[in-house]
């Protein structure tokens, strides 16, 4: 499987070159521990070359990684070497003077450093290339995917017969944490939160990146559960909103229509092969409501190795939709200082329809979407 993202690799980019500058000595140097990951099988500290005259990917890590790297890194040849500097130094000795090189790294003194060995006209950016290879996933991606998104519904059951009045915020994400961890998930790094879920009860609820608190749960409230997690590194993303004790009309009108936008966006993937389409049919339906200005983010994005990743599902941003794709829908309403509501499901997009634009498409989760009353 290895062998075939990284010969994937390099026939992409030869595909990407201009005629007039082909050449046969083409490496890639990779940083980014996701790619990594999705080269080699190791996550950890360490550099991933790739040289297309090279018959096996080769690893670069410190000797502290070494034999973790050989137990379970797949297909490539580990090479150990000491940290720091020592370990870039490693691996601009793999690549030739007048190699094209494409990395993933936007750190100055690196690129300085391949710039220096293969001069700056040879220097491609490499991340939209990995992005647009990782978006399409293969089928031991999908499974794990899979396998994310069953251990969430199963933390909304939980959540669903643990919520009680005066629980706090972290006590609710601490149960869920524990519960998780035991049936094999764990929590992808995120830099824009300390938390590992959100769970924003009341006027939290607002914030659509809520940081979970001692906040106290009380009746009459909605609670956002945003559950995010991994299973071997790959992510699923899904959203529940539950309502503690008798809630307002409002909340559970507000509700209803951010239930139906989310409805009509994921029909629309049999409809259309742009996301930006899925987008548009989501925030028309809440704009018809007369809550369009309290949507504020975009419908969805891509999950894999990353929680947020392309494809992104954004107004007016065109994304061709295409099989084997992993995404999420989730459209939202947000009363400052009042509440929140949004509903959102991991989706894999299947085959093309034969007539007409769309794709068929599978939602990952089976947790109910109606409005639950604890």
């Amino acid at each position: 499987m290895h062998i075939k993202r990284r010969n994937k690799l390099i026939r992409t980019l030869n595909d990407q070159e201009q005629e007039k500058d082909k050449t046969e000595n083409k490496s890639v140097i990779l940083f980014k521990p996701e790619n990594n990951f999705y080269l080699t099988n190791f996550w950890g500290e360490g550099i991933t070359i790739i040289s297309q005259n090279d018959l096996k990917t080769k690893l670069i890590v410190p000797k502290l990684e070494y034999t973790r790297a050989k137990n379970t890194s797949k297909e490539c040849d580990v090479i150990s070497s000491e940290r720091g500097i020592n370990l870039i130094n490693t691996a601009m000795d793999q690549i030739r003077e007048n190699n094209m090189v494409l990395t993933d790294s936007n750190d100055f003194n690196i690129l300085n450093k391949i710039q220096k060995k293969t001069s700056k006209k040879n220097e491609i950016d490499g991340n939209d290339l990995l992005y647009r290879l990782r978006e399409i996933k293969d089928i031991e991606e999908i499974e794990k995917i899979k396998k994310a998104s069953s251990i969430i519904d199963k933390l909304f059951e939980i959540a669903k017969n643990e919520i009680k009045e005066n629980m706090t915020e972290v006590q609710l994400q601490a149960i869920l944490v524990y519960e998780a961890m035991k049936l094999g998930a764990r929590f992808p790094p995120y830099q824009y939160t300390s938390n590992p879920l959100i769970i924003a009860s009341g006027a939290n609820g607002s914030f659509p990146h809520a940081e979970s608190s001692i906040k106290q749960f009380k009746k009459g409230e909605l609670i956002v559960l945003d559950l995010t997690l991994s299973f071997d590194h790959y992510i699923s993303d899904a959203t529940r909103t539950f309502g503690l004790g008798e809630i307002t009309n409002e909340m559970k009108s507000v509700y209803e229509i951010v239930k139906k936008s989310q409805l009509k966006g994921i029909q629309q993937i049999n409809q259309t092969d742009d996301l930006s389409n899925i987008d548009l049919i989501c925030r028309n339906n809440i704009e018809n409501e007369g809550y369009g200005e309290y949507f504020i983010h975009s419908t969805g994005h891509g999950i894999g190795l990353e929680v947020h990743e392309p494809p992104w599902v954004r107004p007016n941003f065109k994304s061709n939709i295409k099989q084997n794709m992993a995404i999420t829908i989730e459209p939202g309403i947000y009363i400052e200082n009042e509440f929140g509501v949004r509903i959102e499901d991991s989706i894999l997009i299947n085959n093309k329809i034969k007539e007409g634009f769309g794709f068929d498409y599978n939602i990952l989760h089976s947790y109910t979407k109606d409005l639950t009353i604890l």
